[in-house]
């Protein structure tokens, strides 16, 4: 199928105004949870048990229109547009141990602090290991 847009800038843009369009429905949203909890609270439950109802057609129906996959085919979705073009035009998709070291060395002191543990939780996920906060807790201060 073809693609809805060729490149990752159109894509995105498109799927930005979704998203904005999504903010003032979800305010909306938030507007009818505030009556149902007021007719809740005055024992109309019929009228809270509607207004419930009408929350999540509206969750429906902006989570329809923020993925934009009303058919079959990704390729006519502004999401899974962005994510693909982002795939293509992100530097190969390629990540090697160049880029890695790189962004080391202009990352922050703390978050070359968190990289370790993050990669020994990620190992030890793999290994069947339990990786807790105490165990974290301690990684970081063996770097400190």
């Amino acid at each position: 199928m073809a693609h809805k847009y060729s490149n990752f800038a159109d894509a995105f843009d498109s799927l930005k105004t979704r998203t904005s369009n999504w903010y003032t429905e979800y305010g909306m949203i938030a507007t009818m949870c505030g009556e149902a909890r007021g007719y809740a609270a005055g024992k109309e439950c019929q009228l809270a048990v509607y207004k419930l109802a009408q929350v999540i057609q509206y969750f429906a129906d902006t989570y329809d229109r923020l993925i934009d996959l009303y058919f079959d085919d990704a390729d006519s979705s502004d999401l899974f547009e962005s994510l693909y073009w982002a795939s293509q035009e992100g530097g190969n998709g390629a990540i090697d141990m160049t880029t890695i070291l790189d962004a080391m060395w202009k990352a922050e002191p703390h978050q070359c602090l968190l990289f370790i543990p993050m990669i020994d939780a990620m190992r030890g996920s793999i290994q069947n290991k339990t990786v807790t906060t105490d165990w974290m807790s301690q990684a970081l201060r063996h770097f400190m």
